[in-house]
């Protein structure tokens, strides 16, 4: 049969319909994998892989430009090096093998711009009846997204995993059927099981008879409810032992919103548990003892009230507020007033204390103190309404059972009367130390003026050689030294002695001593200097220095009695150790130390050592006073002396002085006019109230060579400066005097005429002594010619060096 041509026409137009659409569905095709992201390849198996098709997806997925003939070998060349031999291996094994399906992932470099990406590749073998490998078709899918996502979710994994065996609580994650999809190593610890096996353990197994039916129930209602939920129930543990467990869930969704199991954490809670148990049973006992104790306290609070009732002492309660609580009838008494008057009141603005200025403060802080758990004792003079009393007071913490403060208890006891009488005590001794002083100091003295009232008698007597006289004459002088020496050394103790204090480099004057103490305590003896470094410095009066020093020496030869060794020590120090009653005292200091090997001092010695004639030496061979001087030195210079020792262990007198900074390199002394012996030219208004001693100093000055006019009294002095200071070249006044003192008088003068010198005497006067450091000349009666001419010189030639720097300047 022979078509017709329209019969060809229609199939002709039939099959140019179908090419359409069939181009039409490859378009569509190709871009379903191009949004995909699906590469074809076809690759022919028969000779060798040459012939082989790459769609444009293809080359584009792998980087390839669109006209390159990409071959096998280029395929494996772009496989990752670490991907290359597994993946060329699985495809060799699926093209040789009888698999009719090849699957792999594997990482590819990209020629192009050397990116890594992560290919997925599913392809069909081909082959004939005989097995025999024709052709591969294959689809390629970049996955590199997926496996990136994937990775930082393993681990993520990992990290979790290993945060949760770190952990010291079981935990675990758990899948919808109820089994475990992890547990951590503490759950594995507290089943006893492995970790296989823990998956699929029903914990439900393990939960207490009692707890088991409820908490089946609280678990399945709170998986129902998709929430976080909580549950308290005791598990057994692997050794047997039931333990209360806290165990918290929450739901885990997974990236698309479906819920696939839970993460849950679990907590021991046992001993809390069997804490609230007791706290329950203790609840219960209290509950029972507190009423037993409230009818105990009832009759306890009665007894406790006649107990305050009874005693002599100031009692009164105190609660935390400071509020007063009670007070005891003896207190009440103190201010004539009643407990409803006192009751509810602030404790230290109440009577006891309103009317005494200051107390208030003071009691406030003591009680501050008793509220922190401290005991405070104090004497206090207390102003009532009944009178000045003295009280020993306290106050108290009292504190509950459980060692907490509660209250304040305040205690005070009257000791008014043993006040007076100690007060009486003092008194007595101070009169008896009083006659001691004055018997020691009228023997002394009787002693010097034998000598004195001899010397004199045999120079009455024509007869009496010059040699012998001249001894006398000597003798006389010496006495006086001695006297004065003894007067000094009183005025010490009495820290009375007018002092020069300077600074000066305590360890260099120690080593400059210490070259005079050693002929005086002999060759038997050994020295031993310790001297601080670098130097220290200290601020007091360095002949009295050098004379306390020189006392603790021979003080420590004689209880060595010649033989031993001698230690000083110079060092500085930030504090004085409490001592004789006073409180330690914050430094900087410099402690001098004087040790000695000795026969060391008995402990009920060590209070009167420092009192004046007490000595532990024979009749004759001391006076009494080495020790006193250094006393009172130390503490006129604002420091302190102390003192240890023990019988046969010898002893160490410890000097504090406080410590100042180096001083100023002083500028060289300029080249001046240099006073003469003689004070002529000069005229010395002179300022003495004793006619006698004003009669002989005048004559003395004359003899000197100045001119001298002499006045009564302070005002007299200002009253001749007045009609004409420049008359006079210098003021010599005496300083205790009726009216304005001599150190009043040159003040005075220092500030009407600043360029007039004042030298001042006396052989005793603590107004001189408190003004030592006003910065006059001093000179201690009595002086010799030579020392008043010296110093008379001295503050002159001072004068004319001033005016001649005005001069120059």
């Amino acid at each position: 049969m022979i078509a017709s041509q329209a019969e060809l026409r229609q199939l002709n137009e039939t099959l140019a319909e179908a090419e359409r659409a069939l181009r039409e569905r490859e378009t569509e095709l190709i871009g379903i994998q191009r949004i995909a992201r699906v590469a074809g390849v076809v690759v022919d198996l028969t000779d060798g892989f040459k012939n082989s098709f790459r769609s444009p997806e293809y080359r584009e997925m792998h980087g390839l430009p669109p006209d390159t003939n990409d071959t096998h070998e280029d395929w494996v060349r772009r496989l990752h090096p670490e991907d290359r031999d597994r993946t060329v291996k699985r495809f060799m094994d699926a093209v040789g093998g009888k698999e009719e399906r090849f699957s792999s992932e594997y990482r590819i470099v990209r020629p192009k711009d050397g990116e890594v990406r992560w290919i997925a590749t599913e392809a069909r073998i081909e082959r004939d009846p005989a097995g025999k490998p024709l052709r591969l078709l294959g689809a390629h899918i970049d996955i590199t997204d997926r496996s990136i996502a994937r990775e930082r979710l393993r681990e993520s994994e990992e990290r979790f995993q290993l945060i949760a065996n770190s952990a010291p609580v079981p935990m675990w994650v758990s899948n919808t059927d109820g089994t475990r999809a992890f547990a951590n190593q503490a759950y594995l610890a507290f089943l006893g099981l492995d970790y296989d096996r823990a998956l699929v353990f029903d914990w439900r197994k393990i939960l207490h008879p009692e707890d088991k039916a409820r908490i089946v129930k609280e678990s399945l209602s709170g998986e129902a409810s998709l929430k976080p939920f909580t549950l308290e129930a005791r598990y057994r543990r692997a050794d047997g032992e039931y333990r209360w467990m806290r165990s918290e869930s929450q739901p885990r969704w997974d990236p698309a919103g479906n819920h696939i199991g839970f993460i849950g954490v679990a907590h021991d809670i046992t001993s809390s548990k069997e804490a609230e148990n007791d706290l329950r049973q203790l609840n219960e006992s209290l509950e029972r003892r507190i009423e037993e104790r409230t009818a105990q306290l009832a009759a306890s609070e009665t007894q406790l009230r006649a107990i305050f009732e009874t005693t002599n002492q100031y009692q009164a309660l105190v609660d935390l507020d400071g509020s007063v609580v009670y007070a005891n009838s003896t207190a009440l008494a103190g201010i004539r007033g009643s407990e409803r008057e006192v009751a509810g009141r602030s404790f230290w603005n109440s009577p006891w204390f309103s009317a005494t200025e200051g107390m208030s403060d003071t009691v406030r802080n003591a009680f501050t103190a008793a509220v922190r758990g401290e005991i405070v004792r104090a004497e206090m003079l207390l102003h009532l309404p009944v009178g000045d009393r003295y009280f020993d007071f306290a106050l108290r913490p009292m504190f509950d059972q459980n060692g907490n403060v509660s209250g304040v208890l305040s205690e005070a006891v009257d000791i008014t009367e043993r006040r007076h009488a100690e007060e009486g005590l003092r008194q007595a001794q101070k009169m008896e130390a009083v006659g001691q002083l004055t018997g020691g100091v009228a023997h002394d003295f009787n002693n010097l003026l034998t000598i004195i009232r001899s010397a004199t008698d045999f120079l009455r007597r024509r007869e009496l050689s010059e040699e012998r006289r001249r001894r006398y004459v000597d003798a006389i002088s010496d006495t006086v030294d001695r006297a004065s020496k003894l007067t000094g050394q009183l005025l010490a103790f009495a820290r009375r002695q007018p002092l020069t204090p300077q600074v000066f480099d305590v360890g260099a004057q120690v080593e400059s001593i210490a070259q005079l103490i050693r002929p005086l305590v002999g060759g038997r003896i050994r020295i031993e200097l310790d001297l601080c470094r670098p130097a220290c410095f200290a601020l007091a009066d360095v002949a009295q220095f050098e004379t306390a020093l020189v006392n603790l020496a021979v003080n420590g030869r004689d209880a060595m009695e010649g033989e031993g060794q001698l230690s000083i020590r110079v060092q500085s120090v930030g504090r004085i150790p409490a001592m004789r009653a006073n409180g330690p005292r914050v430094g900087p200091f410099i402690a001098v130390a004087v040790e000695d090997t000795g026969s060391g001092i008995a402990a009920d010695k060590l209070d009167v050592i420092f009192e004046p004639f007490f000595t532990t030496k024979d009749v004759g061979k001391g006076t009494g006073l080495g020790l006193s001087q250094a006393f009172g030195f130390v503490k006129q210079s604002g420091g302190e002396i102390f003192v240890t020792s023990a019988v046969g262990q010898g002893s160490t007198f410890t000097i504090y002085l406080p410590q100042v900074d180096s001083p100023a390199e002083k500028p060289p002394k300029q080249a001046g006019l240099e006073a003469s012996a003689s004070g002529r030219g000069n005229c010395v208004l002179m300022v003495e109230d004793n006619e006698e001693v004003g009669r002989f100093s005048t004559e003395l000055l004359q003899d000197l060579g100045y001119e001298i006019d002499w006045v009564g009294s302070a005002d007299a002095a200002l009253k001749a400066l007045a009609e004409n200071e420049l008359a006079y070249d210098l003021v010599f006044s005496d300083v205790i005097m009726p009216g304005m003192n001599g150190v009043d008088l040159a003040m005075a003068i220092r500030e009407r005429y600043p360029g007039l010198p004042v030298v001042l005497t006396s052989g005793y006067s603590n107004v001189l002594a408190q003004n030592a450091d006003r910065g006059f000349q001093l000179i201690q009666k009595p002086y010799s010619v030579e020392a008043l001419s010296r110093v008379l010189r001295k503050a002159i030639s001072e004068k004319r060096r001033a005016v001649e720097r005005r001069r120059d300047a």
